[in-house]
């Protein structure tokens, strides 16, 4: 086991980069200039939705902050000094990092949140509240679907600083093993070159969604952004401009 361990360690010290985050490989960064663009929903499409609330989140008496991704993992797998040969004695490890699982799970759990805030939120950015251009369409959305949009906007963000401080934390962490990878002697080992090459190939895997998600986290959150911008004006044109009879509609 205690080899195993070691193995998963040597693999982030090569080709890791101190900007890890682009699109494709986790050790690639040639497409990554390439940004997916949100399909826009034209203006006169207005989606017609039932309104619901998603699963209760804590909220400004409770901040997400303080309940990382990651915590179910880091109670799974506590703390250990995990030491790594080198060439003047053994080299001790970040305490970041606690083993190649705790590194995996670490990894699949804030992927699952980022993929479940689009999830939870492809709703308001169908919507495309930006896109609006008169106040008919504003006036066939119902009082209460916009105050729900807004409250939800308002709980998206808490949760998506604690998925993007959480993405942040694992590759710094990463980053840091490398750098001390770096100094590891594996002149004990027959193949000790072909083994770096073979951990490198696995922790490419680790992280081949990482990159992906973590950019599609942010423009969801630029999408977000745009959406709570709109809907703060929409509530005034709303209350000030929309007749009685018309409200409510949609």
């Amino acid at each position: 086991m205690r080899a195993v361990t070691c193995a998963g360690l040597v693999i982030m010290g090569v080709g890791i980069s101190d900007q890890p985050f682009f699109r494709g490989s986790f050790f690639q960064t040639a497409d990554a200039q390439q940004v997916r663009q949100f399909q826009q929903v034209p203006q006169t499409q207005l989606p017609q939705r039932p309104r619901q609330i998603p699963a209760t989140r804590p909220t400004a008496a409770t901040p997400v902050e303080s309940a990382t991704p990651t915590a179910p993992c880091d109670q799974q797998f506590p703390r250990a000094d995990l030491a790594l040969p080198g060439l003047r004695g053994p080299i001790k490890l970040d305490s970041c990092y606690r083993g190649r699982e705790h590194f995996v799970c670490s990894v699949n759990t804030i992927v699952a949140e980022s993929q479940r805030l689009r999830s939870e939120y492809e709703k308001i950015v169908q919507m495309n509240y930006p896109s609006l251009k008169t106040i008919d369409p504003v006036c066939r959305l119902s009082s209460e679907g916009v105050a729900t949009d807004i409250q939800l906007v308002k709980d998206f963000f808490p949760r998506f600083r604690a998925v993007k401080s959480a993405f942040e934390r694992q590759a710094t962490c990463a980053v840091t093993i490398g750098r001390t990878i770096k100094e590891l002697n594996l002149a004990t080992l027959a193949n000790g070159a072909d083994i770096v090459r073979s951990m490198v190939e696995a922790i490419d895997g680790d992280m081949k969604h990482v990159p992906d998600e973590r950019q599609d986290s942010a423009d969801l959150a630029e999408t977000i952004e745009s959406a709570r911008k709109s809907l703060d004006a929409i509530e005034k044109l709303h209350a000030a401009m929309c007749p009685a009879q018309g409200k409510g509609k949609s």
